[in-house]
């Protein structure tokens, strides 16, 4: 009855919207009836489930020089559910949290464009988040311990939900240049005071994908690898990391983070064929630094990364890289954010342009340059104000500078709009 109900909601709600008092209304009414179990004196207390869903459009336009073009058969446009994701969370007397998310198949993602002819890729049916999470204040007060499947904890951008981003796709260097995803392990987390935690991530480099090199003696050997399949075989990379918060006040805040990864796969320094499995850091050692200043309306973010060793399969050099994130935010109204963004990184052959998620699919640019810029400017607008990333859409533009072996290897802009919900 509750799931019917939620139905319900939606469908009542959409005459309703003329006012944001009645969209705060339906919104908060969306999430009560989402909370499907309550009892506080049971064993088990709350079940919670939730939908997130992410339709994107983008436009992607070379600028023309230097062969910044379009591929041959390419469009400028795609578009795609970019997430649809089903959750479930239940919370136990014992201290005991469980948390699940479900990844949708079948939806069309972006194309592909190779030989002259454009495909569509599609989404797979996945487990991106299974896990358990105990609270062990009764032995250490303020540690937990999370086993299962996670999100790896590192960089600014991929610390934060994909539902609570500013701008429509994470930066090159802020996620996707890593390749991140979610990895089974484990997750020690330390908070001493509400202000300061500290955590430690070990997890598997491998999440054994149905395309694998079976000439490898990394891989997989029974030839099923299904999708979230978990082996005890795997080599492993972690996360080292921790926030504290401080100079709190009616008007804002600090906030600082940290995170140092090292990978401990034997696939650098060419001791060995990496195999197609690998989900790793893509990296041997990196360090991330941030900084979050909040003050009133005005929200400014800077990320500092440093690689060394990034795994690069098509381009030599000494794999070393460095960047630099700028990211104010300023909230216009209550329902408008308008968002700045600058991301600048340089390393000889390992600045990933092939993390951006439409620049090489659509466009003829090489996937590894000596040198990435770019600048977003975007405008985010909240149907909820108590409540901002329970439905938005967002709109960003974005120009993209590279340059390989002494000259630009691609240049142009990339217009996206998102329309995203999470209940």
């Amino acid at each position: 009855m509750k799931l019917l109900s939620v139905l319900a909601l939606v469908i009542a709600a959409a005459p309703a919207l003329a006012s944001w008092e009645a969209a705060e209304r339906h919104i908060a009414s969306l999430r009560e009836a989402m909370h499907v179990y309550h009892n506080e004196q049971g064993l088990l207390q709350d079940v919670r489930l939730s939908w997130m869903e992410q339709y994107q459009m983008a436009v992607v336009q070379p600028c023309g020089g230097n062969g910044s073009r379009l591929k041959d058969g390419a469009t400028p446009f795609d578009h795609e559910f970019r997430r649809s994701w089903l959750c479930a969370d239940a919370d136990f007397r014992t201290g005991t949290h469980f948390g699940s998310v479900f990844r949708v198949g079948g939806l069309p993602h972006r194309y592909r464009v190779s030989d002259g002819r454009r495909r569509r890729d599609y989404s797979y049916t996945d487990i991106f988040e299974l896990w358990v999470k105990q609270d062990l204040s009764s032995a250490v007060r303020g540690m937990s311990l999370k086993l299962g499947k996670v999100s790896p904890l590192f960089t600014t951008d991929y610390i934060t939900s994909a539902s609570a981003l500013d701008c429509t796709e994470r930066s090159v260097m802020g996620g996707p240049q890593y390749g991140l995803d979610s990895n089974w392990g484990a997750e020690l987390s330390y908070s001493p005071t509400k202000r300061t935690t500290l955590f430690l991530q070990l997890l598997a480099n491998d999440r054994a994908s149905d395309d694998k090199d079976n000439g490898n003696r990394d891989v997989y050997r029974d030839g099923r690898g299904a999708k979230g399949e978990f082996g005890w075989e795997d080599k492993w990379f972690m996360i080292l990391g921790g926030e504290h918060r401080f100079a709190e006040s009616g008007h804002g805040h600090h906030k600082l983070t940290a995170q140092y990864g090292h990978d401990f796969d034997n696939s650098y320094g060419n001791e060995s064929v990496p195999g197609a499995n690998y989900f790793g850091l893509n990296v041997k050692d990196a360090l991330s630094l941030g900084h979050e200043w909040k003050h009133d309306a005005l929200t400014l973010n800077t990320n500092v990364i440093a690689n060394a060793e990034m795994r690069r399969p098509t381009r030599e050099g000494n794999g070393n890289n460095i960047g630099l994130q700028l990211q104010p935010v300023y909230s216009l109204t209550p329902h408008t954010d308008l968002v700045l963004r600058y991301m600048g990184m340089t390393g000889h052959g390992a600045c990933k342009l092939g993390a951006d998620r439409y620049v090489t699919r659509h466009a003829e640019a090489p996937k590894w340059a000596d040198s990435i810029h770019s600048l977003y400017a975007g405008v985010n607008f909240f149907l909820s104000a108590q409540d901002k990333h329970a439905a938005k859409l967002m709109f960003g533009a974005e120009y993209l500078h590279a340059r390989a072996e002494g000259d630009t290897a691609y240049c142009g802009w990339e217009f996206t709009s998102a329309l995203r919900w999470r209940f």
